[in-house]
């Protein structure tokens, strides 16, 4: 969805991304919008931090690039568990497993999850830069919303979350179907019997407060946003456009090519 002119909420999540000091930025989105979000955000994004040292001798050489990838949900998950919650530990699955083959040196130990389903300042997380890179848990909280009553302001967790919101999920969610009872019984008839639809793969409808339920605030750096719009419906949607919040394009969004960053000034 627009927010300005050439620019879109999930522009701002990338943003945000950058602002917060990762080291590279991965999405989870299905295969069908791929090609087009891929065309939207292109390879990198800046830091904005490292684009603005105005004072640097050499700013030219020392610019900071942020890698995005966009990586699907694991065909054995595709529409049996892939909530909002499922596609950060997705992300972040991807990222352990494609460091590892490299060194288990490079791992992260910290991840910073955002949704494009809600619109803040996001420059403001620069000023939290050494709390996240220190390993520490850390929030947003806009009006008594977080991700632990299932809000989508950022959060962080650490790499140890991803094994426990995992076993959560394996213990809780329901597939297509469930062990009969009389056959548990009797070990007669069919071992397995079909749910109700509406009681099938109940993993899609976790929040993020059913995935985490094992944090709370009391384990996190919580940081209160002067204002947040949350974009769950068309209602919300044009509340925010009403109020008059406008964000302009980065211009470290306006990116064309990777050579213009590194390569020397006749390129």
């Amino acid at each position: 969805m627009p927010i300005n002119q050439d620019f879109t909420l999930l522009d701002l999540a990338v943003y945000e991304c950058a602002c917060a000091g990762v080291k590279s930025i991965w999405i989870s989105v299905n295969d069908d919008w791929s090609p087009v979000i891929k065309k939207r955000l292109r390879d990198y994004v800046m830091d904005p931090v490292w684009q603005k040292r105005t004072m640097d001798p050499k700013p030219y050489e020392n610019k900071r690039l942020i890698p995005i990838y966009l990586v699907p949900c694991q065909a054995r998950y595709y529409n049996t568990r892939d909530s909002e919650g499922w596609g950060y530990i997705n992300a972040a699955v991807y990222a352990t497993m494609s460091a590892r083959r490299i060194s288990n040196f490079l791992v992260p130990d910290v991840f910073y999850a955002t949704s494009p389903y809600v619109v803040y300042e996001p420059s403001y997380i620069s000023k939290f830069r050494t709390i996240i890179k220190n390993k520490k848990r850390f929030m947003f909280d806009g009006d008594g919303k977080n991700f632990l009553n299932d809000s989508h302001h950022a959060f962080t967790f650490l790499k140890e979350d991803i094994k426990i919101v995992r076993k959560y999920i394996n213990e809780n969610a329901t597939m297509k179907y469930t062990k009969s009872e009389e056959y548990e019984r009797t070990k007669k008839g069919k071992m397995l019997i079909a749910l109700p639809k509406e009681e099938r793969y109940s993993g899609k409808q976790f929040g993020l407060n059913d995935l985490f339920s094992h944090l709370s605030e009391k384990d996190y750096h919580k940081e209160q946003l002067d204002w947040s719009y949350t974009m769950n419906s068309w209602r919300d949607y044009r509340e925010y456009m009403r109020d008059g919040k406008e964000f302009k394009k980065p211009s470290l969004l306006e990116r064309k090519s990777i050579y213009k960053i590194y390569g020397e000034e006749n390129d």
